[in-house]
């Protein structure tokens, strides 16, 4: 397990704690929510399924949510406890709505590294709290604010309007996204490299495929883009709870009926396809590209077909070819543009 220094500043908040305590757990948890002791004290949502099936196995109490906090019940916890996430907009929407949350004289605690912003977000949040006390610890940051008053709506932070979808208008696709999801208003290169080549593939198949697994779907480019083939099953999956929620908004959009599902990788896809498209992500919290390229190779494998065949793109600096060899008979590359690289994988 690879030491997050910004953990570190918040495990002493979370081990043994008393009274009412939630856990705002993104990526980054994944690794350490095996460290810390379950408690009836301790409550965790997070946007991530893996690290909520993780948590959940050892004991804690965990919701996979898209940090939709609207639900939950104000003026609950006396203390909340938060590793900063990679992306602006969602750290806003956790800091707004903290203070909701939180009872009277409850606290606030942040962490996270100068290169995540840290010094910036407990700098806004002194403004916003009106104290707080902020310590230094290497190269991580932290802050504890105390709730003595709610916040004017006006001195909120700007979260982009974070729990909403949006219509994202292009040239080749419209889509709904939202911030949270990876690359969630553009098309990424890999993925219209991999649609880009798969008709003129998929024309020299000899068994046209019947169903469809979109591993690791994101919004639902890739679903989206193979709407116009004649599939009768099709099915999507992510790990990020706005990704799915996006991916629906999408089927809804386009009139398609495809099967979203909340997965690590499809864990929880049980049955086989004949053709999985995927663009794996290149990191995930402490872990680096060869394992999880490693870990989608492995499902997608166990998720194919003995006849189907499975459709990678990745950076072409990665290398799928020599991992694929343990799961797969024959690696086909299909296109190498230097950035990116799409391959046909077999059984």
């Amino acid at each position: 397990m690879q030491r997050d220094p910004a953990f570190a500043v918040l495990l002493p908040f979370l081990q043994g704690v008393e009274g009412k305590t939630l856990w705002v757990a993104d990526e980054a948890a994944l690794d350490f929510v095996k460290v810390v002791t379950p408690s009836t004290s301790l409550s965790i949502i997070s946007n991530r399924f893996d690290v909520v099936m993780a948590a959940q196995t050892v004991g804690h109490q965990a919701i996979f949510s898209d940090f939709d906090f609207s639900q939950m019940e104000k003026q609950k916890y006396v203390r909340i406890v938060y590793r900063f996430s990679k992306e602006k907009a969602v750290v806003h929407h956790v800091i707004n709505y903290a203070a909701n949350l939180l009872v009277e004289n409850g606290e606030l605690i942040l962490s996270g590294l100068k290169s995540d912003g840290a010094k910036t977000y407990l700098d806004k949040c002194k403004q916003l709290f009106g104290n707080g006390s902020v310590q230094k610890n290497g190269v991580a940051y932290g802050g504890v604010f105390q709730k003595t008053y709610a916040p004017a709506e006006e001195a909120l932070l700007d979260d982009r309007n974070y729990t909403r979808l949006r219509l994202v208008q292009t040239e080749v696709l419209d889509f709904w996204s939202k911030p949270g999801v990876f690359g969630w208003d553009r098309i990424d290169e890999g993925s219209a490299l991999l649609v880009s080549v798969l008709d003129d593939f998929l024309a020299r198949e000899k068994h046209s495929p019947q169903s469809v697994l979109d591993l690791g779907c994101g919004y639902g480019y890739l679903t989206l883009m193979l709407r116009g083939f004649p599939f009768a099953r099709r099915v999507a999956t992510d790990n990020c709870a706005a990704a799915l929620l996006a991916m629906c908004a999408n089927t809804k959009h386009y009139a398609m009926n495809v099967d979203v599902v909340a997965s690590d990788a499809g864990n929880t896809v049980q049955e086989t396809f004949d053709l999985l498209v995927c663009n794996p992500p290149f990191h995930r919290g402490a872990a680096v590209a060869d394992d999880l390229t490693e870990h989608f190779l492995r499902q997608a494998a166990r998720l194919l077909n003995r006849l189907g065949v499975a459709v990678f793109v990745v950076n072409a600096f990665i290398p799928v070819e020599q991992k694929a060899a343990a799961f797969f008979s024959s690696c086909e590359l299909l296109v190498n543009n230097r950035s990116y690289k799409v391959l046909a994988l077999r059984k």
